[in-house]
């Protein structure tokens, strides 16, 4: 598929269910430097701005051992550096962080106390605001034989496949009244439908843009409203019934979202003690410039209707989106950028735009 990258499965039979890059998806500086002694350093410019945390970790033969945070308009670093000063620590940083930064530095250290007091509660805020506590994701459901959006998203009744599916995966929950993550539905007057399905795991709550679940129109076959929730999430599963003849991407129409997971109910199959359980095919779409993310597909792997599948499947939608952050032109990129020049307009030098 132009433009896409499919995952149809690897020789891979034994992985683990972890979620990927941890430490960017917590308030590592909060919890590592904020309350501890450190050096904070700015520089770049307002296109390329750059923030550097430094704290000494432990005393080391000829210094210390620096543990670093880096921070740029893409990405979060994380180094270790071992220098006898802190002018040392920095050359040593700028000398081999060219690749990171993209270019030289010329960095500034924020050293009045209040200005430091200030920068600290800045960047705690900014690490709160960029982490992520919860994740939303879109469901389609696609009947056996459909290929076209708007056949996909009128779809006013779920199947019990589907509706077995869904209930693996998450709790079908009345949304008037729900305290948790709206994920953007309405919790009052059930104008996003009355009901959704949600579920909460490793530490995230989660919860699905269901397409059978959100309001449909008679008169719209675009089906707008289920769109304008679907079309903006990041991931989207893509749940078939039997077979049509393979999905495509570019049959749902949107800039946002980035990877499918595709899965077909393919049958049953007698589990160790003997029930008939569901079994799903697996395939995940992504776009280019979507990094590979675990956990690894198996290749022909048979999934059934369980705990672990579940487990697997969440372990597998959280990495896809973790990965999409850091594709070509994804807004988080311009969210951290305007956050980090901010900051080097507030606290450092007069910098060149």
């Amino acid at each position: 598929m132009l433009g896409y990258r499919v995952e149809l499965g690897s020789n891979t039979t034994h992985y683990t269910l972890d979620l990927e890059d941890k430490l960017k998806h917590s308030l590592y500086f909060k919890n590592t430097f904020s309350e501890k002694a450190h050096f904070n350093f700015l520089g770049g410019t307002a296109q390329n701005p750059v923030c550097v945390s430094a704290l000494i970790e432990e005393k080391v033969k000829g210094g210390h051992k620096w543990r670093i945070l880096v921070r740029t308009k893409k990405d979060d670093f994380y180094l270790t550096i071992e220098a006898s000063s802190k002018k040392k620590m920095l050359k040593y940083l700028c000398e081999g962080g060219v690749e990171i930064f993209g270019t030289d530095i010329d960095f500034y250290e924020v050293s009045d106390q209040k200005a430091v007091s200030s920068l600290i509660q800045d960047l705690v805020h900014m690490e709160d605001r960029l982490f992520i506590k919860a994740y939303k994701f879109g469901v389609v459901y696609c009947k056996k034989g459909q290929t076209n959006e708007e056949d996909m998203f009128s779809n006013a009744k779920p199947s019990k496949l589907f509706s077995e599916f869904m209930d693996m995966i998450g709790t079908k929950t009345k949304l008037q009244g729900y305290k948790g993550y709206k994920g953007g539905l309405d919790t009052e007057n059930n104008t996003t439908g009355s009901h959704a399905y949600v579920t909460h795991f490793q530490g995230f709550d989660i919860l699905y843009h269901c397409s059978t679940l959100l309001p449909i129109s008679a008169d719209n076959t675009q089906q707008i409203a289920r769109k304008r929730h679907i079309g903006n999430d990041v991931v989207v599963i893509v749940f078939q019934d039997g077979p049509t003849g393979g999905f495509s991407p570019d049959t749902i129409s949107s800039k946002f979202n980035h990877i499918y997971l595709v899965v077909q109910a393919v049958g049953k199959k007698k589990s160790p003690n003997g029930e008939k359980v569901t079994q799903y095919q697996i395939a995940i779409v992504s776009k280019q410039g979507v990094r590979i993310h675990g956990p690894p597909l198996p290749a022909g792997a048979l999934f059934p209707c369980c705990e672990e599948t579940r487990e697997y499947l969440l372990t597998k939608l959280i990495n896809a989106e973790r990965a999409a952050y850091y594709a070509p032109g994804f807004a988080q990129s311009r969210t951290r950028r305007l956050w980090l020049k901010d900051i080097l307009e507030k606290y450092g030098k007069p910098q060149k735009k």
